[in-house]
This record gives C-alpha cells, structure tokens and sequence, in this order.
C-alpha cells in the first residue's frame, strides 16, 4: 500500500524554487525536509512546502485555513500569500462532509473561486474550461438546500472525487508523491509566525 495520503486542504504555488515559497510565506523555524519526515511529525501546525514538481511548488498541513471555519478569514489568508508569491492556487476536498472549495489568485486577484460548506459560501469568477471539462458543478448563493438532497449530496460528493483531476489540469495533483523519487526529495518545514484566525 502507499504510504501517501492525499491531503485534504493543500496550496499550489508556481514557483521552481521551494526555499523561495517557504521563505516568502515567513515561516517560522524553517528547515530543509524530506515529504516522509514531515508526515511522520504529530506536530499538526507544521507546514511542508514541497520540491518543484512541474513548475509548481505544493504546500501541505494542517495550519492551512479550513474554508467551512471562516471563508473571510480563508480570503484574508490566501489574497495576502497571492500578494507574497503571485500565482497560487487552493484547494480543499472533505469527503466525509462533501465540503470542497478551488481558487485562484493572480497577484492578489482571484481569477476563479469556489467554495461549499454545506451551501455556497463562495463563488467568483467565470467558470473555467479546466471545471467544464471536469464536470464540477457549482450552486448559487442562498439555493433551496432542501429540495432535492439526495441529488445534491450525489453532486457534491462528485465534486470532491473530481478534485485532484481539476488540480492536475490547473497545476498538480499531490498524488505524484505516490513516488518515492519525489517524495524523497528534500522540501522545506515550518510553521506560520501567526495563527490563521489573526490575518486580517
């Protein structure tokens, strides 16, 4: 079996240079790390940022902002690493709760969002062809939740299924670390100097 989980919340930064992406993020006690290392650590707060893997650089853990909890706090979060390191992505996928969210930043502008947590919490910009081609389906703000559930649980489930497959066509799926000659490859390690909850 793997050793490799997919994470359900993880960043997307295009970038060919991980120490660059960790050290613009300001994490604290920043060290060099291989991907193994850092999933062995209970130290749930610590962040990974990966090796380069197709020109992006993926950061993963558990500090990453959970859109369900505060999707103004999440914007906050993400508009000012967008400001830090321009082109980045997020995504978040809970299979058990169907909650799931995709966006993207441009220098601080979000080109595409998308975020449900049990409603639409989110929705911003054109629908991408990348979303078309994979089938995702987006609900509008304050829609009837209760007609129609099974339907709808069926939609979003779909939704988090066919998560990773819109990653790898946007950037990268963190599923390539399935493969030991990447997930041995030294990354970087630390922790936000702030709690989430503080970006404002």
């Amino acid at each position: 079996p793997s050793v490799f989980s997919r994470p359900r919340t993880w960043l997307v930064v295009r970038s060919r240079n991980s120490e660059d992406v960790a050290r613009s993020m300001r994490l604290d006690g920043l060290h060099p790390s291989a991907f193994a290392e850092v999933m062995d650590d209970p130290d749930t707060e610590r962040l990974f940022v990966s090796p380069p893997v197709n020109g992006y650089v993926v950061v993963m853990g558990g500090a990453l902002p959970d859109p369900s909890e505060d999707i103004d706090t999440c914007y906050r979060f993400l508009a000012d690493m967008s400001d830090r390191l321009g082109h980045i992505q997020f995504f978040h996928g809970n299979p058990a709760l169907g909650h799931h969210a995709w966006v993207k930043l441009i220098e601080r502008k979000v080109i595409r969002a998308y975020a449900w947590t049990g409603e639409t919490v989110w929705n911003q910009g054109d629908l991408t062809r990348a979303e078309q081609k994979t089938g995702m389906c987006c609900f509008d703000f304050l829609e009837d939740h209760d007609e129609g559930s099974y339907q709808r649980w069926e939609t979003v489930g779909a939704n988090v299924d066919r998560l990773p497959m819109l990653a790898s066509i946007w950037s990268v799926d963190p599923v390539v670390f399935e493969d030991a000659a990447i997930r041995l490859k030294p990354g970087w390690s630390g922790r936000l100097p702030v709690r989430r909850s503080e970006f404002n």
